[in-house]
């Protein structure tokens, strides 16, 4: 649009029944894409050719001062179409007998997709030419609120002006005062809205984010009904419908499962889509790979309300209503065959690679008969839940050892009772996988015991235990963790306790350490990759200032003087911190130090070590029993004479730990 005289000023004019602006711009597009999609939406329907989204930059977002923008080369509007046209809500274009624009079937009907702006921003400015003239107007979502059960004719400010060229014609939506406080990532809402709007749509209507043109979600499909294209099929209705269905080889994300309906380009059934047989169909963990599309044009042939089967927000289909039934019918029947069929693909595959595998295929073989049968059975419901071909061959060994070892032959009973789950299933086979190292069924003493421990520590700190104790039969949160160093962090490991800073050093070989330094740490520990994590610890009662932490701050930058690789800090306590919100928060964004309760640290050991109750009864996975025998003595000590080590025991060194970094790294 190139430059113009000046604006003169007019007013337009809207009637708004209460509360509507609100439910069914504000309320009914809370979702972002969707909304955004109404608005290509009508630049389709003005025969646009081109839609040029742009959105603010998710690195400097500021939802007051950032604007969202939606410019199409359609037809336009000059201010008296905008006006008998535009500012009627619920003007059904298509009852009214307004033209189609370059042989399009318009997708709007309802005539209340222009507010889809009020989903995203609290201002929309419309500005719009045509014929030589350009208009604007803005509306406002707080001015054109109006109590509920009145109408109201409120008056918009706006202005005309003409243009020089008459041949410039197309519309910008520029919202304004954006509602969310995240912005939007440009390269999602790409694929959201390739998903929203048909191939034909786009091949048609070059749709723009940011300056890249929208594109399908990368997928690799290992399946595709058919390989190339679409299938036309006629309903038993005599409707006729195109359509294509896949399975990706990973778990596709929401957006992307299932079925997507879409109707005269635009999608009338949001996925994830499955036709409500999800929950019942045989393969049913088949959905979260299963893609496709449907389009179904005459879902929405008629202009009148009564042939009107989609709602509003263009999200659903009504199915309930007996004209869709046919192809309700018909979906209900692809997918459950769909889903069976994948299952049946994938069980093949795994038991072919099993038989592939001339260790396993020689135990296989090895069973009698009905043993046999039933562990290939085992197998290919494994390979049906999709499980990694790489753990494949792991899981489907635990399955012949279960075969093998007379002592796990009462656990192919539950194997057969949890296979119709396959998650349950894949996680029981893990728990046998990881029994496979156990003598006796005896060391799951270990497990229980851990829980206690768990259980004991929320005692100790609602107790308000101390950090150390000077005698015998004393709870203290310093012997507790020394015996059991998993409860500050499962994944971490504890090297060393209490130790001088200056002999640290001196074992790292630095030589330069100060003699006279009597600082020493709490604990040392090591959370993978070489990086080493200083623990402080004090006691349930004790709230940590700010002292405290330039304290273990000046331990980790001595530390750091031996180029050790990177060290960071942890503070544990119990009563909180006594900081100013603005230390407060300079010290939590630090990258190198956390600042933990022990409330914090037993909710996440409880987390980590909970399922192990489900363990007991057999119904949950578990990798991680290794080096837990030597624990049960000492868990069953600590229980009746309290987390206190003498001498003799405190020589001997840290407890059990769940992974050895060491290890893995030698």
């Amino acid at each position: 649009m190139t430059s113009s005289a000046a604006p003169v000023e007019k007013d337009f004019s809207i009637a708004v029944m209460g509360r509507t602006l609100e439910h069914l711009g504000v309320q009914m597009y809370k979702r972002r894409d969707a909304a955004l999609a109404e608005l290509v939406a009508n630049a389709w329907d003005a025969g646009a050719t081109e839609v040029v989204i742009t959105l603010p930059d998710p690195r400097t977002y500021n939802r007051e001062q950032d604007e969202i923008i939606v410019r199409d080369d359609g037809a336009g509007m000059t201010d008296e179409s905008l006006q008998s046209d535009y500012l009627v809500i619920g003007r059904n274009r298509r009852a009214a007998g307004q033209a189609e624009i370059g042989g399009r079937k318009p997708m709007g009907r309802k005539g209340i997709g222009k507010l889809a702006g009020f989903g995203l921003a609290q201002r929309m400015k419309v500005d719009t030419w045509r014929d030589g003239s350009n208009t604007t107007v803005t509306l406002d979502v707080d001015l054109l609120k109006t109590p509920a059960g009145d109408v109201r004719t409120l008056t918009l400010p706006g202005s005309v002006r003409t243009i020089p060229n008459a041949d410039d014609h197309g519309t910008c939506i520029t919202l304004s005062n954006l509602k969310h406080a995240s912005a939007l990532d440009p390269e999602l809402l790409r694929h959201n809205l390739a998903r929203r709007f048909s191939r034909s749509v786009r091949g048609r209507m070059l749709i723009l984010v940011n300056g890249v043109a929208i594109n399908d979600a990368p997928v690799n499909l290992s399946h595709r009904e058919p390989e190339q294209g679409e299938i036309e099929e006629e309903l038993p209705d005599g409707n006729r419908i195109t359509w294509w269905a896949g399975f990706s080889d990973k778990t596709l994300s929401t957006e992307m499962q299932g079925f997507v309906v879409i109707v005269r380009g635009k999608t009338a059934q949001a996925p994830p889509f499955f036709f409500g047989v999800e929950s019942r169909a045989s393969g049913q963990h088949g959905t979260k790979y299963l893609t496709g599309v449907i389009e179904a044009d005459f879902l929405d042939d008629g202009a009148d309300d009564d042939s009107d089967h989609i709602s509003t927000d263009r999200q659903e289909v009504d199915w309930s209503d007996e004209s869709v039934s046919a192809l309700r019918q018909w979906g209900e029947t692809v997918v459950r065959r769909l889903l069976r069929e994948h299952s049946s693909r994938k069980g093949d595959q795994a038991k072919k690679r099993v038989q592939d595998n001339p260790n396993l295929a020689k135990r296989l073989d090895a069973l009698d008969r009905k043993s046999k049968e039933q562990a290939r059975r085992f197998i290919g419901a494994l390979g049906a839940s999709n499980t990694d071909p790489e753990r494949l061959e792991a899981l489907a060994d635990t399955i012949l050892r279960a075969y093998e070892y007379r002592q796990f032959h009462d656990y192919i009973e539950q194997l057969d009772l949890v296979i119709e789950d396959p998650e349950k299933f894949e996680q029981t086979i893990d728990l046998l996988r990881g029994w496979r190292v156990l003598e006796s069924r005896a060391v799951l003493e270990v497990v229980k015991g851990r829980l206690d421990i768990v259980d004991k520590f929320h005692s100790m700190i609602v107790d308000d235990a101390p950090e150390t104790a000077p005698r015998v039969g004393r709870d203290n949160m310093h012997d507790l963790i020394a015996d059991f160093p998993w409860l500050i962090n499962p994944e971490w490991q504890v090297l060393a306790e209490e130790k001088r800073i200056t002999s640290q050093l001196r074992e790292w070989g630095f030589a330069d350490a100060d003699p006279d330094d009597r600082t020493r740490y709490d604990f040392l520990a090591l959370r993978g990759e070489g990086r080493l994590v200083v623990i402080e610890i004090k006691r349930s009662g004790h709230s940590v200032s700010i002292d405290d932490l330039h304290q273990i701050d000046r331990y980790a930058e001595k530390l750091r003087q031996a180029e050790t690789g990177e060290v960071s800090m942890a503070v544990i306590t119990g009563s909180g911190y006594t900081l100013s919100g603005t230390a407060r928060k300079g010290w939590q964004d630090r990258d190198d130090i956390e600042l933990l309760t022990w409330a914090e640290i037993h909710a996440r050991a409880k987390s980590f070590y909970e399922h192990y109750r489900a363990v007991l009864e057999g119904d949950v996975d578990d990798s991680g029993f290794g080096r837990k025998a030597s624990e049960i003595a000492r868990t069953r000590n600590v229980l009746t004479s309290g987390a206190y080590r003498g001498p003799t025991e405190r020589s001997v060194g840290l407890g059990n730990q769940d992974r050895d970094y060491l290890a893995d790294e030698r």
